[in-house]
């Protein structure tokens, strides 16, 4: 009679066994997912929860290499792709600009020659591509009068000065003036929209020593907006 109870009872806690067995595995799949989750959530994987990911990971009988590798491989990727989008935002705040400031040149007397990167806007586009940003023409009694326009635009700077180029860049746009023969201006647009800038300013490149100017240098090369642009082809002034 003992041994019948024994071998009942050992086949109760063998059932018993295998039913908490059962139930500790989605527990245990639910920590580790946890665990990834809260990995992933900040963009960043540390060593401590690199650490972390492994131990639950090996507690579950899994891969923690494995993991760990495809967390790293997923976190690169997120990295990357917001990376692009902020290029792109960039890339079309500038286009924007652009935009604006072309249809700004009335196209009875103002000819685009080249417009950088395939750009267009109602149906005015460039043959070829070459810096600056801009390149026109006046058109007056048979003659033609060529200049370059380089587009900026810059959300509110904070602080008392503003950068309209990066280093370098002003000493690019220098010789390509001497080269070519003719002036080039940068048109500085500033807070507002990149299609609707609520400041307009037009700087000569050869007046410029700095790629920055002081808040209250910038008085003279104001614009107003709501104006379209005119090349004096004597003075060689945009306006």
């Amino acid at each position: 009679m003992l041994p019948i109870l024994l071998i009942i009872l050992g086949g109760g806690l063998l059932l018993v066994g295998i039913v908490l067995l059962i139930r500790s595995k989605p527990e245990k799949n639910e920590s580790l997912n946890q665990v990834i989750a809260a990995v992933k959530a900040d963009g960043i994987l540390t060593p401590k929860e690199e650490k972390l990911v492994r131990e639950v990971a090996q507690a579950e009988g899994k891969d923690g290499d494995l993991i760990v590798a495809l967390i790293k491989q997923e976190l690169e990727a997120s990295e990357e792709d917001s990376e692009t989008e902020l290029i792109d935002v960039n890339a079309k705040a500038g286009y924007d600009f652009e935009k604006f400031v072309v249809q700004k040149f009335d196209k009875r007397y103002f000819d685009i020659r080249n417009w950088a990167g395939d750009k267009f806007v109602e149906g005015r586009y460039a043959d070829t591509t070459t810096q600056p940003d801009i390149q026109l023409s006046l058109t007056l009694r048979g003659d033609s009068y060529p200049f370059a326009v380089e587009c900026k635009w810059r959300s509110e700077p904070t602080g008392d000065f503003v950068r309209f180029a990066n280093d370098g860049q002003l000493e690019r746009y220098k010789a390509f003036a001497k080269q070519e023969n003719y002036p080039v201006f940068i048109v500085l647009g500033i807070g507002g929209k990149p299609s609707d800038p609520a400041e307009l300013y037009v700087l000569p490149v050869h007046e410029l020593n700095k790629p920055v100017l002081h808040k209250a240098g910038l008085g003279k090369y104001r614009k107003k907006v709501d104006s379209d642009f005119f090349f004096d082809q004597k003075s060689q002034k945009l306006n």
